[in-house]
């Protein structure tokens, strides 16, 4: 019997993976410098959320911040807060890729961004965590809506509490990515 080659599922210079044929970033794809700004501050959020709410977790057990009474409350503060910071620092770092035009690598031209966005449409690591985040933050408005707001599921009221939710829903969407990929 012929030895088969067995080929890792990812590959780590392209990242090619299993199809992800959709997810919410396709929605921006009519324009390649919206699509981009998009991804580098999708993959910020994406990211950093999670980072976020676990800090914000260990803070509040830890008794050195606690925004709010609740543990989830506080989670969801924190990871929307640092979920924005990395989209933040998404959008600084593609503002000074395109501030380098020519001499970013690869340049940021027509043909360099073509050739980012055609990478990150068949990108799997960053498609999945694009469309678990977004799945996370659809079934925390569900539960939100289900349980009659977000203060009953131990989050503040109103709109913040609605953010936190948000936050939280993405940052189980962002373990579920992580755990896929």
């Amino acid at each position: 019997m012929a030895a088969e080659s067995e080929e890792p599922l990812l590959d780590a210079k392209n990242m090619d993976g299993p199809a992800v044929k959709w997810t919410i970033a396709d929605l921006f794809a009519v324009n390649n410098n919206l699509f981009m700004t998009y991804h580098v501050m999708g993959a910020g959020w994406d990211a950093l959320t999670p980072v976020g709410s676990v800090l914000g977790g260990v803070l509040f057990g830890t008794n050195l911040y606690r925004p709010y009474p609740g543990l989830l409350a506080s989670m969801g503060t924190v990871g929307f807060g640092v979920g924005c910071a990395g989209m933040a620092l998404g959008l600084a770092k593609m503002s000074h890729t395109v501030s380098q035009g020519e001499n970013a690598s690869p340049p940021w031209n027509e043909d360099g961004v073509q050739n980012r966005v055609d990478g990150l449409k068949h990108n799997f690591m960053v498609r999945v965590m694009d469309l678990s985040a977004w799945s996370g933050m659809g079934l925390a408005a569900a539960a939100m809506v289900g349980f009659g707001g977000p203060a009953n599921l131990g989050l503040a009221k109103g709109s913040i509490g609605v953010v936190q939710g948000l936050a939280l829903g993405s940052t189980l969407g962002g373990f579920g990515a992580f755990g896929c990929i």
